[in-house]
């Protein structure tokens, strides 16, 4: 078997990652918040201006939000102008497949066993998938990715460091992300300033020139992150998400920013990569780099505490630890487990058909519609009431359910505000303890629902609100379906 099989065996393993990474981005629409998303992308192309205070909700109205992911916004609103709901799902599809097919590049050329690079492919799209929607957030993983290439390349290329500052000048228009880019510059600044060395076997030793040329990157990644169209508020509110911050008690509240149930079957890929990447990483821990041991530490932290990085972190630990293992296990099986691009070992026979059966299984096990008959899953969504209410004269402030906000300011504004969306950080504590009294019908309901002059609202079927409206003579059902229901004042419905 001669030497032409890497570029076969890396071929395929490149195939594979963007097979995977479309497979895993296709079906349903299932995410609640793309919706305000694209709103604010459509409004950007029709008005030409970027906005910086909510316009979206009555009981927001001007609050400060910088537009921390206007430039993907404005992208997913584009495609949706050609394809509507289908190309939300081909975006998604697009930038997955980018992903992994990168991370499968990525791995490669670090020298990782190609039969290690399949198996960690399939792990990570199995990671990603439970928690991978058409949001801003899709750009992270490929961000993160495109960065570490070129902190990595620079060692032997050191111009490619500063394309790093353009990357952020991108980065910090398209996710909030962008301040782990800046960590992750910080942990190379202290790789370098200790020495960088390639593994902590060989010491550390402190670098005067090193510390400068991390500080300069750092400081240069910050100055170009400040281009954007909130300038510095927009790091600083970024920062506010870090426990301590003003915005720290959303992410006890918001689904997504919950940590993972790692013993649940849907999370044992992800398991699996954090854990037992983690456990590589200690037990070969004079193999690492001091980089490479601090990436891995703040993955696994992210991967613990917050559901939503679930993809990233996958990717980033899977980038880490792949190469280490692959070393790991060439001593046992230089031929098969172990054989890689540049091996001077002769690959084993039976290697390609242990590729093959890995990449069948992996495609078979994550296999999914590319694009479903319905890419927007009508059960998700309150669609026959929002047509209602589109056709009929509400009038008045609405209520309505944190998860569908999204959805009905596509549908409803600028005709509706709605009360409460996705942008919980935005609204402030006191308007969503208010909200959930309502949405709970605790004590005073009613009382904060004038307040807030609710002339109208709509609610799932079965919910506390939707019982107490049937039995409320201050209110009346005025359209029900499997979905939704809508109600209003007892004196708007007469």
């Amino acid at each position: 078997m001669g030497r032409r099989w890497h570029v076969w065996f890396g071929a395929a393993a490149v195939v594979l990652g963007v097979t995977l990474g479309g497979m895993i981005g296709s079906g349903h629409i299932r995410s609640y918040d793309v919706w305000w998303h694209l709103q604010l992308g459509q409004d950007i192309i029709r008005t030409g201006d970027i906005a910086l205070y909510d316009q979206y909700s009555h009981t927001a109205a001007g609050n400060f939000r910088p537009p921390q992911q206007w430039l993907f916004e404005v992208m997913q609103a584009a495609g949706y102008s050609i394809g509507q709901n289908e190309a939300l799902v081909w975006l998604r599809m697009i930038l997955a497949a980018l992903a992994l097919g990168l991370l499968a590049v990525l791995l490669v050329c670090r020298r990782s066993s190609y039969l290690l690079t399949v198996v960690v492919l399939v792990l990570v799209a199995a990671a990603s998938m439970p928690n991978l929607t058409c949001r801003p957030h899709l750009m992270m993983p490929l961000l993160l990715l495109v960065l570490l290439s070129l902190l990595d390349g620079s060692t032997s290329r050191p111009w490619l460091k500063w394309l790093v500052p353009l990357l952020f000048v991108l980065w910090a228009n398209t996710h909030a992300s962008f301040t782990l880019g800046l960590a992750i510059v910080g942990f190379w600044m202290a790789h370098r300033a200790l020495g960088s060395r390639d593994r902590l076997a060989e010491g550390l030793r402190f670098s005067a020139p090193g510390l400068v040329e991390g500080a300069s990157l750092l400081l240069a990644c910050v100055a170009a992150c400040v281009l954007n169209p909130a300038r510095l508020k927009l790091m600083l509110y970024s920062l506010d998400y870090l426990p301590g911050g003003a915005h720290a008690w959303a992410t006890r509240v918001v689904q997504e920013w919950q940590a993972p149930t790692l013993a649940s079957l849907e999370m044992a890929a992800m398991t699996l990569i954090l854990i037992g990447g983690a456990l590589v990483v200690l037990l070969r821990i004079r193999q690492v780099s001091l980089f490479e041991l601090l990436l891995a530490g703040l993955m696994v932290m992210m991967g613990l505490r917050w559901g939503r990085a679930a993809m990233p972190a996958a990717i980033v630990m899977a980038w880490v630890v792949a190469p280490v293992l692959s070393e790991w296990v060439r001593g046992v099986s230089p031929g098969l487990m172990g054989w890689r691009r540049g091996s001077e070992d002769e690959p084993e026979r039976l290697l390609p058909v242990a590729l093959a059966v890995v990449m069948l299984v992996g495609v078979l096990a994550i296999s999914r519609p590319v694009v479903a008959k319905r890419a927007l899953n009508e059960n998700l969504f309150p669609v026959a009431a929002a047509d209602w209410i589109d056709s009929h004269d509400l009038a008045g402030n609405m209520y309505n359910p944190y998860h569908w906000g999204g959805y009905l300011i596509h549908r409803l504004y600028p005709r509706h505000r709605v009360f409460m969306d996705g942008r919980v950080d935005m609204y402030g504590k006191e308007v969503f303890k208010d909200w959930l009294t309502i949405r709970e019908t605790r004590e005073g309901w009613e009382q904060v629902a004038e307040r807030y002059n609710v002339q109208w609202g709509i609610v799932q079927p079965g919910v506390p609100l939707a019982v107490a409206v049937r039995s409320s003579a201050n209110w009346k059902v005025m359209y029900e379906d499997a979905e939704a229901v809508v109600f209003v004042r007892g004196e708007e419905g007469q």
